[in-house]
Order: C-alpha cells, then sequence, then structure tokens
C-alpha cells in the first residue's frame, strides 16, 4: 500500500494497492507506480518507516512485508534525485577536494573508481538515515549540554 505526498508540504492522501513480493527491488515498485500513477520513477523516492528506500535493494532488505505502508515523496520535475554534494567550509565541494588528493595517489582511472566508491557509499549512508536519526543528530548538535544521548547513531 503507498501513501503520496507532496515534497512541497501539502498531503495529498491517497491509498493503492500493489501486489508484490518481498524479494522485488524497489526499482520494480517505482516501475509500477509510473505504470499506475503516470508518475517517473526519478520523480519518486519511496519512504518505510522513516527511510528512504534504494532502488537496488529488495523489499525485504527492509524487512517489508505483505502488509506493509510505504510513503511514496514526488519530486518536482527537473529536481536532481541524487543527494547533493557536500560543500567545505571554504565552499569548495568535497568531491572536488577529495579528486585532487585521489589524483596525487592514484591513476586517473583507479582514482576515478575509488571516489566513484566514496560517493556511493556516502549517498547510501545519507539514504540509510531514518528521521528519528536525524532528529537525534540535531538534538546532539544543538544541545551538546543533554546528558545520557546514545552518540553512536552519528558513526
Amino acid at each position: 500500500m503507498l501513501k503520496c505526498l507532496n515534497d512541497m508540504e501539502t498531503l495529498i492522501c491517497f491509498k493503492y494497492n500493489f501486489k508484490v513480493t518481498e524479494d522485488e527491488k524497489v526499482s520494480t515498485v517505482k516501475e509500477l507506480v509510473s505504470e499506475r500513477l503516470n508518475i517517473p520513477p526519478n520523480q519518486q523516492r519511496l519512504l518505510y518507516k522513516g527511510k528512504a528506500l534504494a532502488d537496488e535493494h529488495r523489499l525485504s532488505d527492509y524487512s517489508i512485508g505483505p502488509e506493509a505502508k510505504l510513503n511514496l515523496v514526488i519530486r518536482p520535475a527537473g529536481e536532481r534525485s541524487a543527494i547533493s554534494e557536500p560543500t567545505l567550509a571554504n565552499g569548495t565541494g568535497v568531491w572536488q577536494s577529495i579528486a585532487v588528493v585521489l589524483a596525487k595517489h592514484f591513476s586517473p582511472a583507479d582514482a576515478a573508481k575509488v571516489q566513484e566508491q566514496l560517493i556511493k557509499d556516502y549517498e547510501r549512508s545519507i539514504r540509510q538515515l531514518s528521521l528519528d536519526d536525524i532528529e537525534r543528530m540535531a538534538i546532539r548538535i544543538l544541545h551538546p549540554e543533554v546528558e545520557g544521548l546514545d552518540p553512536s547513531f552519528m558513526d
């Protein structure tokens, strides 16, 4: 079952049922949504319990069972689907800075492979953060004096 959310803070609450197995990939579910709702897969972001689902993973990877409810966030057309590049304090892009360092130590082909893997790992880590994780991180950053918070979620 899917609920649709619009990324612009307006909530459009429709329920749709899709018959899929737990072995289906998230990308397959997005294709089904695209066929039924005419929303391109690159504009879809599927969430389960506050966590974004990665296209290459299977529903079972997230312990999504038969009666699970997914949320669909619809990105505006033309919005980049990738997570934006982090920047350093001096305004330089992190990936650009990493590319410079890698170029000093590796051949161009090897540096490109290493950087590509770093970007994939970074994006996967960001996608795996739940809303609860982000809230705990924000509290920890904004209120460092609060005792008893487990900092391990930030690792």
